[in-house]
């Protein structure tokens, strides 16, 4: 009986010390590609330290597939960070209808017509986020992301307050 109790006693220890030292990982940063050199100027976007632009289209399942973690993110963003999203949609009406009224207003959503700010930024797929900090270029983000995620916010918040200098070093 002692015994039983005994290697009860035990296996609850051995449960509780592997659920703290899983719980203590750190999870390893999103993985992204590091820009160097001065961003496109943009018209007309919120005035902030730091943009997140992102390309997405609400016909593009991946871009539909990060809305909600986008839209978590634009919402609460790390401190200085703005969300500036360019639609390939063919006019506001579609993104009216996805969202099923306006855009969220954090989205600073504007229609890329002619996609001429994807071709400034090099943008060749959906979604595709790039990070501007101080006018610089700093990071890129293809594909889906988990952007309310607690790495990706640590990194985004990591990447805008490194200095200008430290922008052009290798990725992480």
């Amino acid at each position: 009986m002692k015994s039983d109790a005994l290697i009860l006693t035990w296996r609850v220890l051995t449960l509780c010390l592997l659920a703290m030292t899983w719980a203590c990982r750190s999870e390893p940063p999103p993985s992204y590609i590091r820009l160097a050199g001065p961003a496109p100027v943009l018209a007309d976007v919120p005035g902030s330290r730091a943009l997140l632009v992102v390309f997405w289209a609400s016909w593009c399942p991946p871009c539909v597939e990060e809305t909600p973690q986008l839209r978590a993110l634009a919402e609460s963003p790390p401190e200085g960070l703005q969300v500036v999203v360019f639609s390939h949609d063919a006019d506001a009406r579609a993104v009216e209808s996805f969202f099923k009224g306006p855009p969220p207003p954090d989205f600073h959503l504007r229609v890329d017509v002619g996609k001429k700010v994807a071709r400034s930024y090099g943008v060749e797929q959906l979604p595709t986020s790039i990070l501007v900090v101080d006018g610089r270029l700093v990071a890129r983000f293809p594909g889906p992301r988990d952007w309310d995620s607690k790495a990706m916010r640590r990194l985004l918040e990591r990447l805008t307050r490194e200095p200008a200098d430290r922008a052009a070093g290798p990725a992480d």
